[in-house]
């Protein structure tokens, strides 16, 4: 649980130590925007290098902040990954390990803190795997949900380059937002299937006639081997993720946009970043995220921008984590949070360029049903060395990212002695862990099954 604002005066000098130009007089409380974008890859925006990005607008927001190159999920699943970010806590802890599962009320979520704090708090959700009975919706005033507006509605407004829940933010924001508000919006489209609308499908597809579309029976045979897709035909497939990633582009500029001509970015913090990343056939002919713990599915963007808190075109490499972003928040906005409650850790000193010790990076897996496509993972990385173990094998990967950022050598026979260090960094991690996870895996009703079987989560 997170503590409540422990006295009016450490609230005072929260905000004067976080914005000293305020000192002696008051200053309203900012606003919040977060966004997560599902699926989002990092190296597919401009701002990180994406060669041929369209996304001037993660771009800009970008260039007016602060951007992290070494931000991580602990989960590359959207419901656990999501409940990490809202509570600071691992998927062992909080015990949401995967789809299905729901997040126990006796956790304290971040909408809840804000709300406590006289926050209007709204939430803007874009798939049926973050459902408000999955327990994400605790503390928000509202929880709107795309899917509940028809499906062939979202595809025809798509086509014409909208979106049905961009146009609910923009009416909520000017009809009922009222400061200081927290607002989450929950993009859903660089998720598989890769079938970007309107504009973007005939700027990203060099073959729209193919009678080979990226759509999850064929990536599904890609990964087992009975598709054999040429070089064009994988670079065909990514583009047409990056168009997705354009599409969605746009609707954050929208936003933006619509917070600017109503006066309220300037005492907004917005923080944009994924649940998880996604691979694209770089290992195993795989396109997907929820098996693999390599740096495709695990490496997240992560932009701050604010005034007076996240300084402008600056570039940071401190190595951040979601379950950090719940503290860094609240110390952002100057409530304090009980840190031994959560096990993430503020990264706002490194906002105000202070150093920070490296962290380590723990993530995992929990895919317990056969009819998943894997056993349990997990992986540590600390500095530029990753290990990954695999439940029921004693097989072993071990990488360094120096050298090797793309994991193609695995080093686990030869450089012993990190290994052992490693392993023991992980093994203790999970020993401290041990015992709170949950046993077994909640049952899925056939609505739920078809849900996740239509994103190929489960594969019968």
């Amino acid at each position: 649980m997170v503590s409540s604002l422990r006295s009016p005066l450490l609230f005072v000098f929260a905000l004067v130590f976080l914005f000293p130009s305020c000192a002696g007089k008051e200053r309203a409380p900012m606003n919040l925007l977060l966004i997560t974008v599902d699926t989002l890859r990092a190296d597919r925006l401009g701002c990180y290098g994406g060669t041929n990005a369209r996304t001037p607008a993660i771009d800009r927001l970008a260039r007016g902040g602060t951007l992290f190159t070494n931000a991580f999920c602990s989960i590359p699943i959207t419901l656990p990954s999501h409940s990490s970010i809202f509570t600071g806590l691992y998927p062992r802890t909080h015990k949401v390990l995967s789809h299905g599962y729901t997040l126990a009320d006796e956790h304290t979520t971040l909408a809840e803190v804000l709300r406590e704090h006289g926050y209007q708090t709204g939430a803007f959700i874009s798939s049926h795997v973050l459902d408000d009975k999955y327990g994400l919706a605790q503390g928000f005033d509202i929880y709107w949900k795309r899917y509940n507006y028809g499906r062939e509605r979202a595809e025809r407004l798509e086509e014409a380059g909208e979106d049905l829940l961009t146009l609910a933010v923009l009416d909520w924001l000017r009809l009922e937002a009222k400061e200081p508000f927290f607002i989450w919006l929950h993009w859903f489209h660089p998720h598989k299937p890769y079938e970007p609308p309107g504009a973007m499908r005939t700027l990203h597809d060099p073959s729209p006639d193919s009678p080979l579309q990226p759509d999850v029976p064929t990536l599904q045979k890609v990964w087992e081997g009975a598709i054999d897709l040429s070089d064009e035909e994988v670079e065909r497939f990514r583009d047409l993720y990056a168009g997705e990633v354009a599409f969605t582009d746009q609707q954050v500029g929208t936003v933006l946009s619509q917070l600017k001509d109503l006066g309220l970015l300037e005492n907004t913090l917005v923080v944009l970043t994924a649940d998880h990343g996604e691979v694209l056939h770089e290992h195993d002919r795989y396109f997907g995220h929820d098996i693999m713990l390599y740096e495709p599915s695990l490496q997240v963007p992560l932009i701050l921008s604010g005034p007076g808190i996240a300084p402008e075109e600056r570039i940071l490499d401190a190595t951040v984590r979601n379950i950090d972003l719940f503290p860094t928040i609240l110390d952002l906005l100057g409530i304090p949070s009980d840190p031994s409650a959560i096990e993430g850790r503020s990264f706002a000193p490194a906002l105000q360029g202070q150093p920070m010790e490296d962290a380590p990076v723990f993530a995992e897996v929990f895919p317990p049903k056969e009819v998943w496509k894997t056993e349990p993972r997990h992986t540590v990385r600390l500095g530029d060395w990753k290990l990954i173990t695999r439940d029921g094998s004693d097989a072993l990967e071990l990488f360094d990212l120096s050298d090797d950022p793309a994991e193609k050598q695995n080093l686990s026979e030869d450089a012993h002695e990190k290994r052992a260090e490693m392993e023991r960094l992980l093994r203790d991690w999970i020993a401290a862990r041990e015992g709170t996870a949950p046993e077994g895996y909640p049952e899925l009703t056939e609505q739920e099954r078809e849900n996740l079987k239509s994103l190929g989560y489960i594969t019968e």
